[in-house]
């Protein structure tokens, strides 16, 4: 838009009130206040929840573990006692991702507990998931889905529903979402109509966002809509899926089972630490978690599940005022609709003399490497910090504990970009014809995603289309009532600001490193739309030296005040300043030939683990076979005295050419994983049973043909079955058993003060020729 000469304080006055319209958005967002074990009976309590978190998350849980069984009993004892029909399903799962590598099984208990419905259409199915990694207590990862689900379950003694209740606490969510997979294969069609409610945390605080839903979504969505607090986005799923980390939802919505994927991400550097306690865990991320799956819960228990399945698909984004949702067939026409917008500005404003076509074409070009410099400029700000100093980087995701800093830093380095670049070409594109260029791209963006990517183009649309409109309009009134055109341009900044404020600041939770970038796209992409009022701000006459000097000042300033964040960040987050920082080791010892390494898929962060790790990445095929060739970061160890797992043959005959197999593979040691893996130059594996399930073979798994691990297993061991293809006289195995007791091996120092060991793991492999 080209504005009449203004005061440069009327622009920066709009722009205050744009970044207070940001911010309290994001503030609207923020989690409840937490209820305290006073609260009314019919309402959730944090506190009620926190005091079952407590109990569980006092020590690891991994599968096999005593610490496993003594959280189930304490589980099934406290639902028992509020009335509910218990009972332990008990199965092998396995749930195949259909991707390359070693296979994970389980021996999974699975708690269920049944409040039946007075008149049921079907069954609302509360999940969450009750074990953890070895190392990590999960008072957030999922200790807050079994609190959460807990506390509902006595809220719900209060009153009577219509539809069955079922709370399941699934077993074996972290091995591979085996608990769910038990369930849906043994249980799911007796349940009829069903809505799941699954909870999840990646993170120690944040508010809890619905992050996956089932389609068709539009009778669920009406539902999450009168939830007080409830967030959700269409296109969220998409950024899921691009993360390396899964839910026992997958298997539930494989399963044609309806229903919501919810998870709190913030803090994430706590996530699957030793550090996943309770003191870590945001009460008030529970309070609004508990009350949301309260309120859900109530609801469908009350309606007709089966219609869920026949309702349409809508698109939906969370705005400070509650859910914001549309029909999916109003996608396209929206996307087509900005593009429309969009060249109507253009005709509009090129009649006015405001711009001309080829430089709008050109402001379209620009405004892209504008995106992508800011993207890189904010990515650049973490990679900068870590190489400064790798260990503030959390073990399992690289997150730092203190990243508030961090976060307007990246913000910061992108906007000064951003400016940067337009102070370069300003002389030759106008502040209209940039915005103009930027709406067009966003434009044919949006379409393009409404037509290849249905439910992800709403990111994009719905803030441009809500501009495109304003800028319309603000052109039709520039010429004889330019400051309403100013007011209506501002209000439709306004209202993006509040779409997109919220969605910048969160978008942080899925990492510095990858939420980092495209959250400093999306307030690239603002600004490059709020330009006409950056101009009013800033103005700029290329004959003027004082001008010319602004211009390079405001992207210096920006940069500038870009690094002190960053410092301050590596400050904050500085050795000794934060909680412990996070180290990762596992040891291996062959018992065969008494060779031992300590290894790790992480480069060593510090003087304790460089002397653990000081040979550069290799491949560890004989001493860790399940990580199917990749090159791990490794050094020499002690060798301990341990016992190798033990192998019976239970049958072994030829068959038509093919060489049937069975064996008995057991621990010595009572371990808590057992594995076996068949040279891929021995044989070829073309079916195998392990403890009764049929395991995928065929996969690619380096010098591996084939290979599992299994959780839990029982004392006497498990059965296996192979049909083998041999190339040689003798099919060759290896096995290995794993605890995560460090404590054995020789002269072991635990990592000294102020450091914690994620996800420690002993393994013993041996090699067997058969």
């Amino acid at each position: 838009m080209k504005y009449r000469r203004r005061s440069w304080w009327v622009g920066v006055a709009g722009l205050a009130a744009l970044l207070l319209v940001a911010i309290a958005s994001v503030l609207v967002m923020a989690p409840t206040a937490p209820a305290g074990v006073d609260a009314p009976a019919d309402d959730f309590s944090a506190a009620r929840a926190m005091a079952h978190i407590e109990t569980i998350a006092d020590d690891p849980r991994p599968v096999g573990s005593a610490q496993h069984a003594e959280a189930r009993a304490y589980l099934l004892e406290k639902l028992a006692s509020l009335g509910w029909r218990t009972e332990v399903q008990e199965s092998v799962g396995m749930f195949d991702f259909g991707q390359d590598g070693t296979q994970s099984i389980s021996a999974v208990a699975n708690i269920i507990a049944t409040k039946p419905g007075s008149d049921s259409s079907g069954t609302v199915l509360l999940t969450a998931h009750y074990d953890t990694v070895a190392g990590s207590p999960g008072a957030a990862d999922d200790g807050i889905g079994v609190g959460v689900l807990l506390e509902t379950a006595r809220a719900l003694n209060t009153g009577a529903g219509r539809n069955d209740v079922m709370i399941l606490l699934t077993d074996a969510e972290e091995p591979g979402l085996h608990g769910a997979e038990a369930f849906v294969r043994e249980r799911a069609a007796t349940l009829g109509p069903t809505v799941v409610l699954n909870h999840e945390a990646r993170g120690a605080s944040g508010a809890p966002v619905t992050f996956r839903m089932s389609s068709p979504n539009g009778r669920l969505l009406e539902v999450l809509s009168q939830a007080s607090g409830a967030s959700a986005d269409s296109s969220a799923e998409a950024v899921f899926e691009a993360l390396p980390n899964d839910s026992d939802f997958t298997p539930f919505a494989a399963a044609g089972l309806h229903g919501y994927d919810t998870a709190i991400m913030a803090d994430g550097a706590y996530y699957h630490s030793p550090l996943d306690d309770p003191a870590q865990l945001s009460t008030a991320s529970l309070q609004q978690m508990g009350d949301i799956t309260l309120e859900l819960t109530r609801e469908l228990a009350g309606i007709e599940l089966g219609a869920v399945a026949h309702a349409d698909e809508d698109i939906v984004t969370t705005v400070p005022w509650g859910l914001l949702r549309y029909p999916q067939g109003l996608e396209a026409p929206f996307a087509v609709g900005t593009l429309f917008l969009a060249a109507v500005l253009v005709w509009l404003l090129r009649r006015r003399g405001a711009l001309t076509v080829p430089h709008v074409a050109l402001s379209a070009i620009a405004s892209v490497v504008f995106l992508v410099a800011a993207g890189a400029a904010g990515y650049a700000v973490w990679r900068v910090a870590l190489l400064v100093d790798a260990g503030q980087g959390s073990a399992e995701i690289g997150e730092p504990y203190q990243s508030v800093l961090y976060r307007l830093a990246v913000l910061l380095a992108g906007l000064g970009v951003v400016l940067g670049l337009y102070a370069v070409v300003r002389p030759r594109l106008r502040a209209a014809e940039l915005a103009t260029g930027m709406l067009a791209v966003l434009g044919l963006v949006g379409v393009l995603l409404a037509f290849t990517l249905p439910g992800v183009s709403g990111s994009v649309v719905q803030p441009s289309l809500v501009v495109a409109g304003g800028a319309v309009l603000a052109a039709l009134l520039l010429e004889h009532r330019p400051v309403a055109a100013g007011i209506v341009y501002l209000l439709a900044l306004a209202v993006t600001a509040t779409m997109l404020g919220t969605g910048v600041w969160s978008g942080f939770d899925v990492g510095l490193g990858s939420g980092g970038p495209a959250s400093a796209v999306q307030l690239a992409m603002f600004v490059l739309l709020a330009l006409p009022l950056i101009e009013v701000a800033w103005p700029y006459r290329p004959g003027l030296p004082r001008h010319r000097l602004r211009a390079a000042a405001v992207p210096a300033v920006l940069l500038s005040l870009a690094v002190v964040f960053t410092v301050g960040g590596l400050v904050s987050n500085r050795e000794g300043a934060t909680d412990a920082r996070q180290e990762m080791a596992t040891y291996s010892v062959d018992a065969d030939t008494g060779d031992a390494y300590w290894a790790s898929r992480r480069a060593p962060v510090s003087e304790w683990s460089r002397s653990l790790l000081s040979e550069p990445p290799a491949p560890l095929a004989a001493a860790m076979p399940w990580w199917d060739g990749a090159a791990l970061w490794h050094g020499p160890a002690p060798r301990a005295n341990l016992s190798p797992p033990e192998v019976a043959v239970v049958r072994d005959v030829m068959d038509d050419g093919r060489r049937d197999l069975t064996l008995r593979l057991s621990s010595q040691r009572d371990a808590s994983m057992i594995g076996l893996w068949v040279d891929g130059d021995s044989a070829t594996v073309r079916s195998a049973t392990v403890a009764g399930r049929d395991v995928p073979s065929g996969r690619s798994l380096g010098k591996w043909d084939f290979g599992f691990r299994f959780f839990g297993p029982p004392t006497e061991g498990i059965e296996v079955r192979l049909q083998l293809e041999q190339r040689a006289d003798d099919v060759a195995l290896r096995v290995a058993d794993g605890t995560d007791d460090l404590g054995v091996v020789p002269g072991f120092s635990a990592p000294p003060q102020g450091r914690v060991l994620v996800k420690p793991e002993v393994v013993v492999t041996r090699a067997l020729e058969l």
